[in-house]
């Protein structure tokens, strides 16, 4: 295994820890929580049991209520008005569903109904976990040279308390934002790496996934047809010897190809969903009869919205104080968003009048090439562009007489949580840190040294406030499945959390040192010309151009994952 191989595992054991620790706080929040507690929960568990007896439900459909085989379903209906003894969220594609139809056939099996609501829930806490990771992944991809930023990322995102409080919930959020993100992640891994038949059909599947899951899927498979374009324009303009116009004339007719069949594939697996919806409510999502059933009023135009600071004060506000968490951990989101702003600017200043100490001072990093650096804008603007139409759509969804909750602001978090790494690796510099430059590890810098200081520190930071914002929530010992062990299980679930929290800890503070952690300047190295055999210029040009080009070694540093 190579050196660069082995650095970039460090980086990535590090953002898998931080999942692993999600699942764990998500799992206490599902084992301890009510049954059916949360918003939203019931209608999501209904769906699951109507698919169950062989029934695709409208959002007209009643909630099942049979005190004899779904206690906690039969329960939750007392008091409730009629619009919310429905399944609500059947406009909703069914691919989650589908996937809990197990958990069900299980409960039913045992008779035990409440096993079926705990393994939906832990079914979403790994899915919040595996969005934990992608967070930390796509961090990496909008930061190559800075190996420490995808590990603040993925610990923003547990230091968002709503997260792991959401992701032990009934809900389908979990693997959606997961399935989106991973969409993202493979097109962004084409921009850099080349287009293949392999990684074509790869991020086909996972982008049907998420039109599976959620309509907003589909959005993530529009910018994956998007990334192919720039994927193979980025390898055009490479080789020195095509143009913009040439490129149009030429290879853009057939990313076009590849990119419209890109969006047929969930049309055709999943595109009779959304053409029922059409036919029952009118549109794709059903947005509008559910403003109507549930007697919503428009709040405005969705410009008024995404003008409005308030609007996005909530939606960002959500990420720490959504559900039962006290509003004062507002506060947190407001703390984050500063520092995120002003370490941000900071950065800016340095690298446009950097000083020779201090805060300002030039930061050193691993070498990069133009190509490399062309890269990087694509996939900056690539992730701005969709974070930019999920708001728009939110907004919209606001006007309409929507309710903010932390599941919507989910999306943004790779670009915030990617802004506030780099944000905190520049302030960190006011802090008095003495970072030598361990002349016995060579390749790694006093630069990259203090990276990992500030990185760990951060990370460690998110944790503690993840933990406590986790705890400060209301605890129960009412479960889903059974009251009479339900002390012992609260007691067990915080132990493991606890337990696995120490050790994730424990295990960052020994993998983020130098000579351990990335070596972002080896990683950044570009590989000589026939170091692989051409394996890679062959396989791009699976789907690319089958004409001779040059070899730039321009992508070379981002090749190993």
């Amino acid at each position: 295994m190579s050196s660069s191989r082995v650095a970039w595992s460090q980086s990535t054991i590090c953002v898998l820890l931080l999942g692993v620790l999600g699942f764990a706080m998500s799992a206490q929040v599902a084992i301890a929580m009510p049954a059916l507690f949360k918003a939203d929960e019931r209608a999501h568990a209904a769906y699951a049991v109507a698919l169950s007896q062989g029934t695709l439900p409208t959002i007209d459909t009643d909630i099942p209520d049979d005190p004899a085989r779904y206690p906690q379903l039969a329960e939750s209906l007392f008091g409730a008005d009629e619009a919310h003894r429905d399944i609500w969220v059947a406009n909703h594609p069914p691919l989650f569903y589908v996937m809990s139809l197990p958990l069900v056939w299980l409960g039913d099996a045992v008779g035990s109904p409440g096993l079926t609501l705990l393994g939906m829930r832990l079914l979403n806490a790994l899915g919040f976990a595996l969005t934990t990771i992608m967070v930390g992944l796509l961090a990496r991809e909008l930061v190559p040279r800075r190996p420490a930023v995808p590990v603040i990322a993925s610990a923003m995102s547990l230091g968002c308390g709503a997260m792991t409080f959401v992701g032990g919930g009934i809900y389908n959020d979990g693997w959606s934002s997961a399935a989106a993100f991973l969409t993202l992640y493979l097109g962004f891994r084409m921009i850099r790496q080349g287009v293949t038949r392999e990684r074509l059909i790869t991020a086909t599947a996972v982008g049907v996934a998420a039109a599976g899951f959620r309509s907003t899927g589909l959005v993530a498979v529009l910018f994956l047809g998007a990334c192919v374009l720039v994927a193979m324009w980025l390898r055009e303009s490479s080789t020195g010897e095509s143009s913009l116009r040439t490129f149009l004339r030429g290879t853009f007719w057939r990313a076009v190809g590849i990119a419209a069949c890109i969006g047929m594939a969930p049309v055709v697996v999943f595109g009779w969903f959304y053409v029922r919806n059409i036919h029952i409510y009118g549109d794709p999502t059903a947005s509008s009869s559910l403003f109507e059933k549930f007697g919503r009023e428009p709040n405005g135009s969705t410009l008024f919205q995404l003008v409005n600071p308030e609007f996005y004060g909530h939606l960002l506000g959500s990420l720490w104080t959504d559900g039962n968490i006290a509003n004062t951990w507002s506060q947190a989101a407001v703390v984050v968003l500063t520092l995120t702003v002003a370490g941000l600017a900071l950065d800016a200043v340095a690298k446009a009048n950097p000083r020779r100490r201090g805060v300002l001072r030039r930061i050193s990093l691993a070498p990069q090439s133009t190509v490399q650096h062309h890269q990087d804008l694509a996939i900056w603007t690539l992730l701005g562009a969709y974070c930019l139409l999920i708001l728009i759509n939110v907004a919209g969804f606001i006007a309409g007489g929507g309710w903010i909750h932390a599941r919507y602001a989910v999306p943004f978090l790779p670009f915030l949580a990617a802004g506030a790494g780099v944000a905190a690796l520049r302030l960190g510099r006011l802090l008095p840190l003495r970072a030598p430059a361990a002349p016995n590890l060579p390749g790694t810098s006093v630069d990259e040294t203090r990276d990992l200081r500030i990185g760990l520190g951060v990370s460690l930071a998110f944790l503690v406030v993840g933990l406590v914002c986790h705890l400060d929530t209301e605890q129960y010992v009412d479960g889903p499945v059974s009251s009479t062990f339900a002390l012992v299980a609260l007691v067990a679930a915080d132990l493991v959390m606890f337990a696995v929290a120490a050790y994730v800890a424990t295990e960052l503070r020994r993998r983020m040192r130098p000579g351990t952690f990335d070596t972002a300047r080896a990683l950044a190295a570009p590989v000589p010309t026939g170091a692989v055999n051409g394996a890679e210029d062959r396989a791009v040009t699976d789907v690319a151009d089958d004409r001779p080009r040059q070899s730039t070694g321009s992508s070379s540093g981002t090749k190993t994952t």
